[in-house]
């Protein structure tokens, strides 16, 4: 991981998260082949809106219809996506992420403070296992709480140094000293 903001002095920093292996799991209404497919890997399944699910690798559930598996481990999340290859099932899809998005880690004190300056507080996601969805300067983010002083935050790849510079800008902004 590259540390940018570093944690220090009672206050949260930030490291973009390298090496990680994504795929987006889509699926209809009613459909039982995407639970099944993670359910073989030893993965667990999220059902609940605002469910993170596992503890490495992870599930997030973004909508009705489509979970966000993410994590070190590729092989579990990679023969997820092998099972769920175009044609193998008739109401679900998986697709590789892992290129397409950029994970930064907000860690250490006072995360939720330096978050209610860059999205609609109501977003954060409070508890561990806890995820959502918001918009960082008008970029789309999902928020996924892994601990309470642990929490990703995952964009779309090409925005990403958008958002490295939004994150230092708002840090300063936030915790700066009032003179």
């Amino acid at each position: 991981m590259v540390e940018l903001i570093p944690s220090q002095g009672g206050l949260p920093g930030c490291r973009r998260v390298r090496g990680l292996t994504a795929i987006t799991i889509r699926h209809f209404p009613g459909d039982a082949s995407a639970a099944e497919a993670v359910r073989t890997q030893g993965l667990v399944w999220s059902n609940l809106p605002g469910e993170l699910s596992g503890s490495e690798p992870w599930l997030a559930w973004r909508s009705p219809n489509e979970t966000i598996a993410l994590g070190f481990t590729a092989a579990p999340i990679q023969a997820v996506l092998a099972a769920l290859a175009p044609g193998r099932s008739a109401s679900a899809m998986a697709a590789n992420l892992s290129d397409a998005l950029a994970v930064f880690e907000l860690h250490g004190p006072r995360i939720d403070e330096w978050l209610a300056h860059l999205v609609d507080a109501s977003s954060i996601p409070r508890d561990p296992g806890r995820c959502s969805r918001s918009r960082l300067a008008d970029a789309a983010v999902m928020l996924l709480r892994l601990q309470a002083d642990r929490l990703w935050l995952v964009v779309d790849g090409p925005v990403a140094t958008y958002l490295e510079n939004w994150l230092a800008f708002s840090h300063e902004g936030a915790f700066a000293p009032i003179l």
